[in-house]
This record gives structure tokens, sequence and C-alpha cells, in this order.
């Protein structure tokens, strides 16, 4: 049973039923990047240990989000901010919009699609809204979840939407309650930007654009334009990969998010086993328990009422209706399971899910000596720039919109006169670790001495931005040097 908020309206389902099952997906994917995945969790577990068991079980795991762990170790495009600029002649005709202290870093562009790439690895995809901020003199960026979003996009370019519906909360006669944010260019001629109020079907209830938006903006008052008067959606829509037929991927990669629920399944196993270990089962048979052996100061016994800990001693006393029926005894069952065991197929688990997400196993680390705790992804630099390479070209066409979007919003509200296009976008590379670069040396001088290479493919090699003309030189300076001041 999920536990609703009385402070805000119950959400309302989606217009269809396909829509409704992507905002199902997407909103548990949602909360388990948040951390408010505990109701999903005892979900799981009551289909796999139903009824009296699952009471047994004690409290549910979420020590391990394997899941979460491996979005987050996948999301390292944003880890320093990107180069970003102008392609051609118009290199700085937008340093206002994009340098240090521009209108994109004083909306905390970077910082946010750091959260947004988080976002759309786990979820697959993720929205940027592009808007003036309130204030009216700077970009706003806001990051809107799929699970908040109703689009159509046309079948010749079917991952840019022409129609699309927000769901967002507002305040209507001193309640919330749930609108949608309607963009229509199905018709380019004729493009709005409506509000509307929810039905209880989902569908698109009364016309609300006066009650919130200053005036009608629509037709030729649609406000996102290009220079040219080409109408946009203010959205940028970023993609965990480019299907190129097919605006939303909503289930790619469904076995992590599942394998995920079942990894704390057996976690929590874990901590009931442990337990069960810990305090196992006893049985008395031919006696009876009269209470707990403490004693006095003078060493004299005497008895209290039963509780059961380790450290109390039990006191029994023949049972009469058992006398004649031989020895009484007094044993305890074996654990149900061995924990060991248990850690070792839990870490196998979770191994497994990595790989099939495209990660090194041996990435799977322990949290904590504690042979209990959970497991989190620590990829090399190595596996952090494969990752990288990956995602670049997806979120680079996300990032260009993103920039293409600030600059005709700006110049739209703004007053600015920035180009609308060519912007750039190159993502800051992962450095080298000390072990790569001794690794990488020890191969060339080896190579080289096979005669397998030259010393300026070896230099090269080592140093990938130069030219061959400048390895030359390079090599002839350490030349230089060696005759001059001899070898260290």
């Amino acid at each position: 049973m999920k536990i609703i908020d009385p402070r805000y309206p119950v959400k309302p389902p989606a217009p269809d039923n396909a829509t409704q099952r992507r905002w199902e997906h997407s909103a548990l994917r949602n909360r388990m990047l948040t951390g408010n995945w505990l109701e999903d969790l005892e979900d799981e577990l009551a289909r796999h240990v139903p009824g009296d068991r699952r009471a047994a079980w004690g409290v549910a795991d979420m020590s391990s989000n394997v899941f979460k762990a491996i979005s987050k170790a996948l999301s390292v495009l944003y880890s320093e901010p990107p180069s970003i600029g102008l392609l051609g002649s118009e290199e700085g005709a937008a340093d206002a919009l994009l340098q240090r202290g521009g209108l994109v870093e004083s909306a905390g562009l970077w910082p946010i699609m750091q959260t947004v790439q988080l976002y759309t690895i786990g979820m697959r995809e993720m929205l940027l809204r592009v808007d003036v901020d309130a204030q009216g003199d700077g970009l706003l960026y806001r990051p809107v979840t799929p699970d908040m979003v109703y689009a159509e996009a046309p079948a010749g370019d079917p991952m840019t939407p022409n129609y699309l519906w927000e769901l967002r909360l507002r305040e209507i006669h001193g309640s919330m309650a749930w609108t949608y944010d309607v963009f229509d260019l199905r018709d380019p001629k004729k493009p709005s930007y409506r509000v509307h109020a929810t039905e209880a079907d989902g569908k698109l209830g009364r016309d609300m654009t006066k009650d919130f938006l200053k005036g009608s903006q629509s037709g030729k008052a649609y406000p996102y334009r290009q220079a040219d008067g080409t109408p946009r959606i203010p959205y940028s829509i970023y993609h965990a990969r480019l299907t190129g037929d097919r605006l939303w991927d909503p289930f790619d990669g469904a076995e992590l998010v599942n394998g995920s629920l079942v990894a704390s399944v057996l976690h929590t196993y874990l901590l009931h086993m442990s337990r069960d270990c810990s305090h196992p089962q006893r049985y008395v048979m031919g006696c009876g328990v009269d209470g707990i052996g403490t004693f006095n100061a003078d060493g004299q016994s005497r008895r209290q009422a039963i509780a059961t800990d380790p450290a109390s001693i039990l006191v029994f006393s023949p049972d009469t209706e058992m006398q004649g029926l031989g020895q009484p005894l007094i044993g305890q069952f074996n654990a149900g399971g061995d924990p060991e065991q248990m850690i070792h197929v839990i870490t196998l688990y979770e191994r497994k899910l990595a790989l099939a997400s495209g990660i090194n196993p041996a990435s799977v680390q322990k949290l904590s000596g504690d042979p209990r705790s959970g497991y989190a992804i620590a990829m090399s630099r190595s596996d952090s720039r494969d990752a990288q390479r990956r995602y670049a070209p997806s979120f680079r066409r996300g990032d260009q919109n993103t920039l293409e979007l600030s600059a005709i919003i700006a110049n739209r509200f703004l007053g600015t006169s920035f180009p609308e296009s060519g912007y750039r976008v190159e993502y800051s590379a992962i450095p080298q670790s000390g072990e790569e670069l001794e690794a990488i040396r020890r191969d060339l001088i080896e190579k080289m001495n096979a005669g397998l290479i030259t010393r300026v493919q070896a230099i090269r090699a080592l140093y990938p931005d130069m030219s061959d003309d400048e390895a030359v030189q390079y090599l002839r300076e350490v030349k230089r040097q060696q005759i001059e001041f001899g070898s260290i």
C-alpha cells in the first residue's frame, strides 16, 4: 500500500495506457534514484516471501542499491565543466552567453547537468526546461523527469517532439492542483503554449492559460521562436542512447532495475540469516523453565521472571508429567543457512548485474569491512573513459540543443543577439593514472626494443596531442640535454 502525502493531490493517470506503463516504470526508477523505494522493496519481498515468513525476516535492507550505484558510476561527463564555444568564424560572438560568468554559467547549467546525466542514465531519458528566470535578467534551467511528460513526435523526426504536455503542481484557490503545460507545434503556423487543468482520466481539462500566463501565447504571440520565426519547444530531451526511431526508450535496462530489487531481497535474507545464527532456535524436552538464574552480592541464587537473552542463565526443573519417560533434554537447532555462502551468492549476483551494464565486475567493491554491508561501484579510470566515450554522442546532442535554446530565449527575452546554432561541446578527458602511464611506458619500451615502433611513434603514443614534427623536436631536446647534463 502506497503512502499518500496529504499535502498534495494524487497524481492523475496518463492520457493513454502505453504512456501510463512508461510513467509507472519511470517513476519506479525515479524512486530508486532518490532513495524513496522502501515500499517498492516491500512489494518485491512480498512476491518472494509471502505471509508469516516475511514477518520473520524483519526490517528490509536498503544498504545496497546496485541500480543507483551503477547509474552514478557511469555519470562521468560533467565531473568538470565541458569546453563550449562556436564553430567557424563566429567564435567570440557568444562570449556573454558561454564564457566564465556568462548567462550559462550564472544559471548553473553544468552542476545541474551532473544531476541530469545521473537521471538520464537511470531513467533512459530526461528533460531540461530552458526559460528566463523569475527576475527577468537571466536564464533558468529546470530538470523534468520523463514520468511527468506526455509527448508526440512526427514520423519524419521521431526523436524531436512537436506536441508536449508537462504535468505540474500549481496553487489554485489556495489548494495545490495538477495542471498541464501544453506546447503544440503540430501546425508550425499556429504554435501555442497553454495551461490546462487535468481531468480524472488524465486528459486535458479546462483551459487555464489566462490564470497563469500573461495573455495569450498562441499563434503570432507564441514566444519561443528563433530569429527567423521558427517556433521551438523550450525543452531539451536527453537520451541515454540514440535509438533514432522513437522518442522514448523507458524499458532499456529494466533487468538492472528488477535485479537490484532482487539483490536487496537477498541482503534482507542475509540479515535474517545473521540473526538466526546469532540467536538459534532452542528446544526443551522433559523439563520446564522456572526462570532466570541471577546472583545476589552474597552469591546466593535467586529466580526472576523469564526473559531470554544470551547473557542470562535459564533455570530448569523436571517436568512431573514427563517423569519415567527418559532423561530431560535441552538443545538447539542448527542455523538455517550459512551467511558466508550467502555473501558469496550476493557478490556474484551483483557483479553479474554490473557486467550486464557494461561495467567490469571487479569494480563492485564492499562499502565497508562489515561482511553484511552492501556493495558500491568503484570504476577504474579506464572504465570511466569508456563510459565517457559511450555517452558523449547522445549528451552532446542534448547539450547543443540546450545551448541553442539558451541563445534563442536570451535573444527573445533579454535583448541579446547571440548566434542560434553552431555550438560545440567538448567534454574534459579523464587523465590517466600513474599506474596506467607506467604500464604504457613499459609496453612502448618493449615494442621499441623489438623494433616494432619508432621513437617518434612512442612519443606520440605517450603524448597524443603532439604532431610528428613536435615529437621529433622533443626527442632532439631530450638528446641535447642528455649530452649537456648526462643521464640522471
